[in-house]
């Protein structure tokens, strides 16, 4: 009983926390990261260090690829190889993961010729079965995974989290290790081979659906596929990745347009959630207004405030929907007075439906402008952010349930921008490393700038459009620095020692 009467008390809560005033006038519209992000500095953070070996171009200059050449690839569906390999992988005793897991951590952030070789392929044996499956789709490049996402119901949209992707970050891993262990015994075809594999698994993690997660799932797969690089390349034999590198399509694997509109179709329509048709610019009386409104609290307590559908939630629901109508229909009926289908007929409309016509057109508003100002570039977003800042601040005393929907089912992007800024500046600076060791291999020394390289060009910090920031302090010792982003990072700047040989 008592569980029943919290129950109640969530909903009253929910309508009187609707039409409070007390809550309206500088209340933050959606996610807090959409608020101003100061990053903390990282002043005191000491400089990362890369370990360079100068080396050559290869002949001819495409033998290594971390993306599948043309003539191999296939328009089969990818997933199937992953999903393969997945329960391949359920099938590795838990004991066995749970070692995997627990070296991987360990072993992580060793230098190479730290890891134990032999206790490391080891721990990656019982998953070599699920990695040669994952490898026969390599060159399948159809990333569909049809789950039926565009008939599900708001509900079930908001939902559908791939368990997937939690196996994927591990097979990422499993990847990463196979390649240092390949990388310490000099079999540079076997980690490349390897390399690929995560790269493709990158792509497939971030595309099988437009969800928003995926891309971050899959950004993440890919960084841990750079950070190995970064970490090989200190090996005296490890061949150039430059050319490699440049083939990877990194801004596909972090493009995120695709996926903000995903998200936006969750609040396109206040009756999305109670899986209710959409509302036509006809009027539809008193009672069905009411009706629309119950069917859409009723969905609303049930998903997010986890309210069993009792019989007296019922009643108490319908008395929260007349409690909720009654205190919002003067903010209601000026909310469409700004509206361009019910302006002029707003005397017209029972208090009810204004009610609900005012909820949908706010709801409608906050996820046009949350999709509009999304979709600016990163830096174009950094270079405005106080008047975007702004416009995704609600400032009136609108509190409606269209902002009250809008805050839980529109997704916070600032951190997912700042994950693909990040992966795409890694990516360009590990190709500029690439060009140092180049001309190092031309020269036996760092160059002076790293503008107008030889033999290959260094590429330009994608953030800032100019290219990173490099000292030299020595021949065979520089930094090099990207630009900021959101958030912060401890690897801003690296120390470059190149290797010289003996």
């Amino acid at each position: 009983m008592r569980n029943s009467l919290r129950s109640h008390t969530t909903l009253v809560c929910l309508a009187i926390c609707l039409a409070s005033n007390s809550i309206g006038h500088s209340q933050v519209m959606l996610s807090p990261t959409f608020q101003q992000y100061q990053p903390a500095e990282a002043a005191n953070v000491a400089p990362r260090t890369i370990q360079l070996a100068a080396q050559q171009q290869p002949d001819p200059l495409l033998r290594y690829r971390l993306w599948p050449a043309p003539e191999y690839r296939r328009p089969r569906p990818a997933m199937v190889a992953v999903n393969r390999a997945l329960l391949l992988v359920s099938q590795v005793s838990p004991r066995e993961k749970r070692q995997f897991l627990q070296q991987y951590d360990q072993w992580s952030a060793s230098a190479i010729d730290e890891i134990p070789l032999e206790q490391a392929k080891a721990i990656c044996q019982p998953f070599a079965t699920a990695i040669s499956v994952l490898r026969s789709g390599e060159n399948w490049m159809d990333l569909a995974y049809d789950l039926g996402i565009e008939e599900m119901s708001t509900r079930e949209k908001a939902a559908t989290l791939l368990p997937e992707y939690q196996e994927m970050r591990d097979l990422a891993r499993l990847l990463s290790l196979r390649v240092k262990v390949a990388a310490a015994e000099q079999r540079w075809e076997d980690a490349i081979a390897d390399l690929r594999l995560g790269f493709r698994l990158s792509e497939i993690a971030s595309h099988a659906t437009d969800t928003l997660l995926g891309r971050v799932i899959g950004i993440a797969i890919a960084n841990v596929m750079m950070e190995t690089i970064e970490v090989i390349i200190s090996q005296p034999d490890c061949p150039s990745l430059y050319w490699a590198l440049a083939g990877v399509p990194i801004e596909r694997m972090t493009e995120m347009r695709q996926a903000l509109e995903y998200e936006s179709t969750l609040a396109s329509q206040l009756g999305n959630i109670a899986g209710l048709p959409a509302l036509t610019n006809q009027m539809i009386g008193q009672d069905a207004a009411v009706v629309r409104l119950k069917e859409i609290l009723d969905a609303y307590a049930t998903d997010f405030q986890s309210t069993s559908p009792t019989s007296q939630n019922v009643v108490l629901r319908q008395l929260s929907t007349g409690l909720y109508v009654a205190m919002m229909v003067p903010m209601s009926r000026e909310l469409l007075s700004h509206s361009p289908d019910w302006k002029d007929r707003v005397a017209d409309l029972s208090d009810a439906e204004a009610v609900l016509r005012a909820s949908d057109f706010e709801l409608a508003r906050i996820r046009d402008r949350w999709l509009a100002w999304s979709s600016l570039p990163q830096r174009q977003r950094n270079q405005i952010r106080d008047i975007r800042d702004t416009q995704m601040t609600t400032v009136s005393d609108s509190n409606t349930i269209g902002a009250q929907f809008a805050r839980q089912l529109l997704p916070a992007v600032d951190q997912a921008f700042a994950a693909a800024t990040e992966a795409r500046q890694r990516h360009h600076r590990l190709i500029s490393l690439e060009a140092l060791r180049l001309h190092a291999g031309q020269t036996g020394e760092l160059p002076e700038s790293i503008q107008n390289l030889s033999p290959v060009p260094a590429w330009d910090d994608s953030l800032s459009e100019t290219p990173f920031e490099y000292v030299r302090k020595s021949a065979t010792h520089a930094t090099l620095s990207r630009a900021r982003g959101l958030r912060n990072q401890d690897d801003l700047v690296v120390e470059i020692h190149l290797q010289v040989a003996q």
